[in-house]
């Protein structure tokens, strides 16, 4: 990339060029095509999508995707995308583990890494009105006037800013309206959860319309801290406020701008970390691949340990017995916090020129995230302290004079004095990250009576650090020492040994900043032979990628280096797809599609480097073949769309918990999995079953088999890396996934008064959280519950209101109040496991006015 490509000035390029929107003169007038609200009475409403760059009914767009609308998103109380899992096929998303808008997303079993670290980039990629948002966690979009989410399955690697492998989800904010609006919402609900959202149009003023939202959240926590005397401060707990401000204008009569600021703070206690299992110390024995043996994660006997330890609260006691059944209460000494700022720029510019048309979408955003979290949730203990220089505290007189370092006169001295003891955690961490980004793209787009085609480029920039200090107690047995260094003496030793488990405390910190740049030209083009209504459509799209990746290190450990780890790299990739569609008739059409994706390499922040040189993974590769399904039938009263799908992936980045990590810590590496398939089928289905009631429903099935997974280090040294395909288990990933609603609508006055109300079932297979057992010693223990959730909501709306409206809506999720335990996290070598749990049941009323 050095030298034969510079990315600076193509983006200056796209900036400059994106000034042409503005020059046009009037040209056309816009098309007006309402139809009368009575004609689609009775009817599926149809849906309209851009995810090619325009404008289009979801039944004719060649790939899988759903759409979510702005009545759905509001009915289901949707604020971020983790509102998202289960409403599309093989989709899942997962909690993030220390703030509160961060997640884990999984589309047709390919995952982002739950390793929330600056060096690698998502394979699900999130966009907010075009932008592309690097990082979930500062995402914020709780403050958005969302019109629709669309949830694109498969690669993305020709339209979309990023190349995606797994799939993307974009919102897409509603527009300024032209006259006076005014919407405001209150809810209350239990755990004292208290939220209020108003959003303003004033119409058009001087030719600007404008819009302005405030959104105001706050709930207790839904685990009780007993550590923690404020409710506000318990795990699950929230509180925040965010302000969003529209702007648009058209410009000569064919083009407009439109420029959107958002702003948010949240302060959240994330989700509570709960001990499931910890470790007695036995041996683990190699574990034999292919009949090489491999070597297995040793665990510390942190079971012994904690027997003997004094909790600073004798409460703490029994919640320091693990358990996989959840647990209304915790212990944590640290209060776990997350305070999240985010704010960002949009701007879109936009004009027809009659024979084409050119937008611009430039991003500018600002993420700063502190937290501080208690990853034991068995609150403070004291026990027996390891230090090198008090191995032989406490030991006899008589066994101390065959150790020929300790000197005659102080052998008393030593045989007198105590072990010494410590206060400590298993694990507790804290972190200071910092991140911004700018994107530009800039697209030009046209269309005949055979052909519509975009041309485009893309520019992405990031930077983002970490400050992350970490304190964790690994847990020693000393016997090991004595029965391994001091020969016959050795069970002397042990027999004498007034504290055979002790603690060593190990204090590291990870300091790094992070940077990349990225850059794309892109084509994409649907010939329709015979015409528009002719039935067939050809549509074929390329994008070629430029990446580059830098990271500076200047500590990972309990030392500062003498000088910082470095790693610069590059990469450049070429990706394409070609799509066919046939109508078998109006109201069915069937379409093939091949697609390749690909995802940047990059860094792994706990890598160990090589000479001051930090190692990085190679980047993924994927090819995907999909058929597909689209029909409505009955005179538009049934839906129905099926896809299947065949994924080949290479290079797939995984991180693994290190198996030769230094004792007493905890790593993970990111290494390349090698070769993976993924075959999958999906279904989506909505009918009206008459005035009153609708049904919608959606299932898919995703198999996921490892070809190749080099990640085994084998026993014998100087052997190359085992291949483990044959133990791997996909991570993140439920096989099966359903959903299935009833909706409901009465109509209550001839004025338009009306009763509606939705009844939701979402299931998930359970999930892995650890893609081996090799590493992750408890990796089946920890495997996902299955989910089993109900949701309901019943309201009145259309309630005259002076000139407005207003409704009333009760609204409960997860009614049966299943305890899942929906991700796990392994030690490793520390010697214990655990989890987080979904929400418990949760309850409340909303209040809406609209004008």
């Amino acid at each position: 990339m050095k030298g034969a490509f510079q990315t600076r000035p193509f983006a200056r390029l796209l900036i400059g060029t994106s000034l042409l929107c503005l020059a046009a003169p009037a040209v056309a007038a816009e098309a007006a095509a309402d139809q009368a609200a009575d004609a689609n009475a009775g009817k599926l409403d149809e849906i309209v999508v851009t995810a090619q760059k325009r404008e289009q009914n979801l039944q004719v767009v060649p790939i899988a995707i759903s759409a979510i609308s702005a009545e759905k998103v509001a009915t289901l109380g949707i604020k971020d995308a983790k509102d998202l899992s289960g409403l599309a096929p093989n989709v899942t998303i997962v909690q993030g583990t220390i703030n509160a808008n961060a997640a884990v997303i999984s589309i047709r079993g390919i995952n982002t890494s739950a390793q929330e670290t600056f060096g690698i980039d998502t394979a699900n990629a999130l966009y907010v009105d075009g932008i592309y948002i690097a990082r979930s966690g500062g995402s914020a979009l709780d403050v958005m006037d969302i019109e629709r989410v669309e949830v694109l399955r498969g690669p993305q690697g020709t339209l979309f800013g990023r190349n995606t492998t797994g799939g993307a989800i974009a919102f897409i904010s509603r527009a300024p309206s032209e006259t006076f609006k005014l919407r405001a919402e209150a809810t209350y609900g239990n755990f004292n959860t208290a939220n209020a959202r108003i959003t303003l149009d004033p119409g058009s003023i001087a030719g600007i319309r404008t819009s302005f939202t405030y959104n105001h959240q706050q709930r207790d926590g839904v685990v009780d801290n007993i550590l923690e005397p404020n409710r506000g401060r318990d795990p699950g707990s929230r509180q925040s406020d965010s302000f969003r401000f529209a702007a648009k204008t058209d410009i000569g009569g064919t083009g407009t701008v439109q420029y959107i600021f958002d702003w948010s703070r949240t302060r959240s206690s994330p989700m509570n970390f709960q001990l499931t299992n910890v470790a007695d110390g036995t041996a683990r024995a190699p574990i034999v691949v292919n009949g090489i043996p491999v070597v297995a994660t040793q665990q510390a006997p942190v079971q012994q340990y904690l027997a003997g330890a004094t909790f600073l609260n004798p409460a703490c006691a029994a919640l320091a017995a693990p358990t996989r059944t959840w647990r209304p209460t915790v212990c944590n000494d640290i209060s776990s916090t997350s305070l999240d700022t985010a704010w960002g720029h949009n701007l879109q510019i936009e004009n027809d020129f009659g024979a084409f048309k050119i937008k611009s979408t430039t991003g500018y955003r600002r993420w700063d995230n502190d937290y501080t979290t208690d990853l034991d949730g068995i609150g403070a203990f004291r026990g027996p302290q390891f230090t090198n220089a008090t191995l032989f505290n406490g030991m006899p007189a008589s066994l101390l004079q065959f150790i020929p370092t300790i000197p005659a006169a102080a052998r008393g001295f030593i045989a007198g004095s105590p072990v010494p003891t410590v206060q400590q955690n298993l694990f507790d961490t804290s972190n200071q990250r910092r991140h911004k980004q700018l994107s530009e793209e800039l697209e030009i787009s046209g269309q005949s009576d055979t052909l519509d085609w975009v041309v485009g480029g893309f520019y992405f920039w990031e930077k983002g650090s970490e400050n992350n200090p970490q304190n964790s107690g690994f847990v020693l047995d000393t016997n090991t020492i004595f029965t391994a260094n001091f020969g016959p003496l050795g069970p002397s030793f042990v027999a004498a040994n007034p504290a055979r488990y002790r603690l060593v405390q190990t204090l590291g910190r990870l300091i790094y900043t992070a940077s990349a740049e990225s850059a794309a030209v892109y084509t994409q083009a649907t010939y329709y032979p015979g015409g528009r209504d002719s039935g067939l459509r050809l549509t074929v799209g390329g994008r070629y990628t430029w990446d580059q990746k830098t990271m500076i290190r200047l500590q990972n450990g309990a030392t500062v280096p003498a000088a910082p780890d470095q790693g610069r790299t590059s990469f450049s990739k070429f990706t394409w797809n070609a799509m066919l569609g046939y109508d078998l008739n109006r109201d069915v059409n069937v379409y093939a599609r091949i697609a390749t994706g690909y995802r940047a390499g990059g860094f792994n922040a706990q890598d160990p480097a090589s000479g001051g040189v930090l190692p990085s993974f190679k980047p993924e590769t994927l090819t995907s073949y999909e058929v597909g399904l689209k029909s409505e039938l009955f005179d538009r009263h049934l839906r129905f769309n099926l896809s299947g799908y065949y994924n080949e992936y290479k290079d797939l980045a995984i991180a693994v918990p290190l198996t030769n990590a230094p004792p007493g810590t905890f790593a993970t590496a990111v290494t390349n999995a090698g070769k993976v398939t993924y075959t999958g089928v999906e279904a989506e289905l909505m009918a009206v079953l008459n005035e009153n009631f609708t049904i919608e429903g959606n299932a898919g099935y995703v198999d996921i088999k490892y070809k190749e997974f080099n990640a085994g280090l084998p026993v014998t040294a100087g052997q190359p890396l085992v291949n483990i395909a044959s133990i791997a288990t996909p991570a993140y990933t439920s096989p099966f996934t359903a959903n299935a609603a009833l909706n409901m609508q009465f109509p209550l006055t001839s004025s338009g008064l009306r009763l509606t109300g939705r009844v939701s079932y979402t299931y998930e297979d359970p999930k892995y959280s650890f893609s081996n057992n090799i590493s992750t010693p408890y990796n089946e223990a920890l495997r996902n519950d299955a989910i089993k959730r109900v949701d309901a909501q019943i309201a009145i709306d259309r309630i005259p209101l002076g000139g407005g409206e207003a409704l009333i809506r009760l609204w409960g999720r997860n009614l049966t109040n299943q305890n899942a335990f929906v991700r796990g996290i392994d030690f490793g070598s520390l010697g214990y496991a655990g989890g987080y749990f979904v929400d418990p049941r949760t309850f409340g009323v909303s209040i809406g006015v609209k004008y």
